[in-house]
C-alpha cells in the first residue's frame, strides 16, 4: 500500500469519526488535525493562517507549540503581502494546494521571495505547502513547513485528497460552533450525529437541500440521505414537521432572522502593494504567534 493510499485512509477515518460521531459541545480538534497533517506530510510544523481583509496575517496556531517563536526574528513584524504564497492566492484565487518554490515570479519576484526566506530561515522554515481553506475576502490556510526537504509532487497529489476532508469538517464546524449544551445534549439524546444535527440546524435557518450541500461541501444527494434519518429520528415526514417537531423538542431555537444565501458572491478583494517603507516594529496580540502589519492607508 502507497503512502499516499495509506494517508489517504487515515483522513477518511479522522472524518469519519468526527462527522458522524454523537454531538458533543467541543472546539474544533485543530490540534488533532494538525498532528495528521505533519504526520501526512512529514513536516517539522504545522500553522493555521488567516489573513484578514486588511492584508494582515494572523497565526491562529502553531503545532508542536513550541516550533514557532512567540515574537518573530529580530523583533520585526514582515509585510503580510510579500508572502509569495499570500500573494498567489490573492492574485489567482485558486483553491488548490500550493507549494512555496513553485509561485511564479511573475506574482512574487525573486527578491520578495528572497526577503521571505530570509525571515522564515530564521526560525527553522525553508519549505512550505499551504492546504487553503478559504479564498475570497481574506485567505485561512493550513500551511505545513519544513527546513530542508522540498514538498513534491506526491505530497501536493496528497494535498489534493486531503483538502476536501478538511474544507468538509470546518463547515461542518462553523454550522454548529455555538450551538448551546441543552441542544446538544437533547440531539444526542434522540441519536442524532453531528452531521444530523448540521443538516437540521440549516434546514430550520430555511436552506434547500442543495444549498445545504452547498454549505457542508457534500451533494444534494447525501443531503437527502440525512434528511431521511432525521424525518425516522423525528417521527416525521417532511422538512416543515422536521423542523417544528425540532423546535418543540428544544433542539433549534425559533427563528431570529435570515442567513446568507449560499454561494453569493462579495467583492473581489485586491492585493495591495507592498510597503516602500520600512517594516514597522512591534510585538505579537495576545493569543498569535506572529500578526504582521497592514499596509499603510488602507481601512
Amino acid at each position: 500500500m502507497s503512502r499516499t493510499t495509506t494517508c489517504h485512509a487515515a483522513w477518511l477515518a479522522l472524518v469519519g469519526e468526527l462527522l458522524q460521531g454523537q454531538t458533543l459541545a467541543r472546539e474544533f480538534p485543530h490540534a488533532q488535525v494538525a498532528d495528521l497533517l505533519r504526520e501526512s506530510f512529514d513536516a517539522a510544523c504545522c500553522s493555521l493562517n488567516a489573513v484578514d481583509s486588511r492584508w494582515v496575517d494572523h497565526v491562529v496556531g502553531g503545532w508542536p507549540d513550541d516550533y514557532l517563536p512567540e515574537v518573530p526574528a529580530l523583533d520585526v513584524l514582515p509585510d503580510a503581502t510579500t508572502h509569495p504564497l499570500i500573494r498567489w492566492y490573492a492574485v489567482t484565487r485558486r483553491s488548490a494546494p500550493q507549494v512555496l518554490g513553485r509561485v511564479p515570479r511573475e506574482v512574487a519576484p525573486a527578491g520578495m521571495t528572497a526577503e521571505w526566506a530570509g525571515f522564515a530561515r530564521s526560525f527553522g522554515i525553508t519549505h512550505q505547502l499551504s492546504l487553503p481553506l478559504r479564498v475570497g475576502e481574506g485567505i485561512e490556510a493550513y500551511v505545513v513547513s519544513r527546513p530542508e526537504d522540498d514538498f513534491g509532487d506526491a505530497d501536493v497529489e496528497l494535498a489534493g485528497l486531503v483538502l476536501p476532508a478538511l474544507a468538509c469538517l470546518l463547515a461542518q464546524h462553523r454550522v454548529l460552533h455555538g450551538v448551546p449544551d441543552e441542544q446538544s445534549g437533547r440531539a444526542r439524546d434522540l441519536g442524532l450525529t453531528e452531521r444530523e444535527l448540521a443538516v437540521l440546524r440549516l434546514l430550520g435557518a430555511g436552506l434547500t437541500a442543495q444549498a445545504i450541500g452547498h454549505r457542508l461541501r457534500t451533494s444534494p444527494r447525501t443531503v437527502h440521505k440525512h434528511l431521511e434519518h432525521l424525518y425516522r429520528k423525528l417521527g416525521v415526514r417532511d422538512r416543515l414537521m422536521a423542523v417544528q417537531r425540532a423546535r418543540d423538542a428544544g433542539l433549534l431555537a425559533p427563528p431570529t432572522g435570515l442567513v446568507p444565501r449560499a454561494g453569493e458572491r462579495r467583492p473581489r478583494p485586491r492585493i495591495p502593494s507592498p510597503r516602500p517603507a520600512d517594516h514597522t516594529h512591534g510585538t505579537p496580540a495576545p493569543g498569535e504567534k506572529c500578526v504582521q502589519t497592514p499596509v499603510p492607508g488602507r481601512p
